[in-house]
Parts: C-alpha cells; structure tokens; sequence
C-alpha cells in the first residue's frame, strides 16, 4: 500500500506548532517537505516523527518552545532517496494519468483495429 503523506495541518498538530510556522520552516528549509503539483506541500511521517523526536529529546527538561529548537541547515534538511523510492513517488503522484493514459490507448487501438 502506498506510503500517506502527511498535510500541513497533520504536521502542525504532530510538532505542536502553528500551520504558519511549519511553512516558514520549509521556506527555510529546515523541514523535509514535498510538492504536489507543485502546489501542495506533504510531509513523511517518519522524517516528522524523526526530527520531532529529536526535539523533544533535546528541549527535555526546558520550557522553551519547540519551534526555536530547529537546528537543521538546509543542507542537513535534504534526505537522499533511492532510485527505487524516486520510481515509487513517481507512480504514487501519477497514477491516474497513467491509468487514463493506458485507457485511451486502448480504446483508440480497438477502434482502428
């Protein structure tokens, strides 16, 4: 089964923080995210759950709020995917193009047939 991205909302609620904040740390590029159609961000659950767990072991014990904890530069931010993974994303975005492609293939090959 494919793997369910997270939206922004769920990742706000996850870290604890407001739907503002959590764009503005991906504008940063403190915080993984992915675009979809280039205009939805999504978010892994594990690489969230990761970086929240991080947090919170480092904040424990101090009363500060976990936004001003973020210690990931940009290029600490990038997590290196697979060709397999890539593929993977590939046909999870795209299904329904593919699916619609191969239709009207066939259908257009059962006319001129």
């Amino acid at each position: 089964m494919p793997e369910k991205l997270l939206t922004i909302d769920e990742t706000s609620r996850l870290l604890g923080i407001s739907e503002q904040e959590v764009k503005g740390l991906v504008q940063k590029g403190e915080l993984p995210a992915y675009r979809v159609g280039g205009r939805f961000l999504r978010f892994r659950r594990e690489q969230i759950e990761a970086i929240r767990n991080e947090i919170l072991t480092r904040t424990a014990g101090t009363s500060e709020r976990v936004v001003k904890e973020f210690p990931r530069s940009r290029s600490e931010a990038v997590y290196p995917e697979s060709l397999a993974d890539r593929v993977l994303d590939f046909f999870y975005f795209n299904d329904f193009y593919i699916i619609a492609a191969t239709a009207a293939l066939l259908i257009l090959w059962f006319i001129f047939r």
